[in-house]
């Protein structure tokens, strides 16, 4: 008996070969991680913040009419301490175009031997309430804070594109 090389057993091995070698290719055409989305997390929230402040505020003028770098005081709403990682990222974004401090309480930023308990060093101090992270898109609220004469409290919409964040609006909050 003659056995022809594409018949029998070994024509349906090959089968199951070029099957499973197929199958396997289709896998791992598949398996590729799916493309990472831009997500607001802690640290692009907060320098977008600080970015968003920056922008918006008057400069300080000293003595001599020279241009002072803003100085300005973050804390967590809750009164808890910013995570120092969070901190560090921060203020390395942020470079020399302001002054970033945080602080673990509100009364840590302001003068309180003063009547109107301004925030330090000619500053301003933001307190920014929890928001929920690696979304694309957050609502933040914060109280922008200079005296007691001088606060107010804003709802923030944050967000992400690539790895950075930005204010998409400001808007006044209802007291």
């Amino acid at each position: 008996m003659i056995f022809d090389r594409d018949s029998g057993p070994r024509r349906g091995a090959r089968g199951f070969a070029v099957a499973a070698a197929t199958a396997l290719a289709l896998v791992g055409c598949t398996s590729d991680p799916e493309p990472k989305r831009a997500t607001v997390t802690p640290t692009n929230g907060y320098t977008a913040i600080v970015r968003w402040e920056i922008e918006r505020s008057e400069p300080v003028v000293d003595a001599d009419g020279n241009v002072e770098t803003p100085v300005i005081y973050l804390a967590a709403s809750s009164g808890e301490t910013v995570d120092v990682r969070v901190q560090a990222n921060v203020v390395s974004n942020i470079d020399d175009a302001a002054v970033i401090r945080f602080a673990d309480h509100a009364s840590d930023a302001r003068d309180e031997t003063l009547e109107d308990q301004p925030v330090k060093d000619d500053g301003v101090m933001i307190l920014i309430d929890d928001f929920e992270p690696d979304q694309a898109r957050v609502e933040v609220r914060i109280v922008r804070y200079q005296s007691i004469d001088d606060d107010n409290a804003w709802i923030l919409e944050v967000m992400a594109t690539d790895d950075v964040a930005t204010v998409a609006s400001a808007t006044l909050a209802a007291e």
